[in-house]
């Protein structure tokens, strides 16, 4: 049956997917009505939920606690972030099994502080593997990340190449992915991210530190430039690797990249004003920015010209790129507070005992 939605109406008329950023039951139940195919999280995520859902969240972690009053906080929060993905793995499972794995994918994003230990990686990956055959691990695109995609593609574990912040960054873990399929008969998916709305937001503060007076348009134009560009690239060298655009600030930042096979991934506050407004689906991914636009963003922002240039980043300096650096901070904050919440609820249980 077709639906005449928004979003519906873009994968039909131009195969670009609309994923879901939040694990807020209600979020995901809408967006899966509105056409999401996909749903993603990354560390700042539990702890919204924790707090949005606390009817559902504080009653699981109060049973964890009771059954395993043992367990630090870093493993409750463990099981909460399993939990959460296998909520969303019911949602959308059916897609998965309809599409035949086209669709319906889940997004799992575990400790930030293991990023550099390989084995390490490994390990949390392989556990989440088991969770469902439509979850994808979160994986880092730096060197070490890289490494860790290779091995999971062998062992056949889908991965999602999350803090990618340059077109170098897409190239080298969708040469990973590549060297990990050369190793297998299993073909899992590799979803490589581009962030567009926190790189927008990071060139604003690069800006502002500097004291570099630019335009609020070419500071929009700069992230969808961008994944343009690591689009092209992609399709140009016939990557199997996806690319899955994130990290949305507005919601043209889903819109300006419609028109290709890709999946876009916004939060539901992003996508309710198409939906509502009914936008008509226009293809826009190969749209090319006004000259102007470009000279601003190239005159002003080194960290600009090195996002979008193929060479403009080796493997050792991906992790310290300033937006990367930036995402990954985020992700610490997020998991910090999921571990909080897990504190105040034990000091809850303790209060209740």
């Amino acid at each position: 049956m077709k639906h005449s939605g928004y979003f519906h109406r873009v994968l039909e008329q131009t195969q670009t997917q609309f994923w879901i950023n939040s694990a807020i039951l209600s979020d995901v139940e809408t967006a899966l009505a509105h056409g999401a195919v996909g749903v993603t999280t990354n560390p700042t995520h539990p702890p919204r939920a924790i707090k949005a859902d606390h009817d559902i969240w504080a009653p699981v972690i109060q049973e964890i606690l009771q059954h395993n009053p043992d367990l630090t906080d870093d493993e409750v929060a463990d099981q909460v972030t399993q939990l959460m993905a296998v909520r969303s793995h019911k949602l959308i499972h059916q897609l998965y099994e309809q599409s035949k794995g086209e669709f319906g994918y889940v997004a799992i994003q575990g400790n930030p502080f293991i990023n550099d230990d390989l084995p390490k990686i490994v390990a949390e990956a392989t556990r989440y593997s088991e969770l469902g055959e439509n979850i994808a691990v979160k994986i880092q695109s730096t060197a070490v990340g890289a490494e860790a995609v290779e091995e999971l593609t062998a062992l056949g574990i889908h991965t999602i190449c999350t803090n990618g912040f340059s077109v170098a960054q897409g190239i080298h873990m969708s040469e990973a992915y590549q060297r990990g399929l050369d190793r297998t008969d299993a073909r899992p998916r590799c979803f490589v991210v581009n962030i567009a709305g926190v790189f927008d937001e990071y060139l604003g503060e690069d800006a502002a530190a500097r004291g570099v007076t630019v335009s609020e348009e070419c500071l929009q134009h700069a992230g969808v430039i961008m994944t343009r560009r690591l689009h092209h690239v992609m399709k140009a060298r016939g990557y199997a690797a996806y690319l899955l655009a994130g990290g949305s600030r507005a919601s043209h930042h889903f819109s300006e990249l419609v028109g290709d096979d890709l999946a876009v991934t916004i939060s539901l506050s992003h996508a309710t004003p198409l939906v509502e407004t009914d936008a008509p689906v226009e293809s826009r991914i190969d749209a090319q920015p006004p000259p102007e636009i470009m000279k601003e963003l190239e005159d002003n922002f080194p960290d600009f010209r090195r996002a979008c240039d193929e060479d403009g980043l080796g493997p050792d300096a991906f992790a310290g790129f300033g937006p990367c650096v930036k995402f990954q901070n985020a992700c610490e904050v997020g998991y910090r507070d999921t571990v909080e919440a897990i504190r105040a609820e034990r000091t809850a249980d303790s209060v209740h005992s």
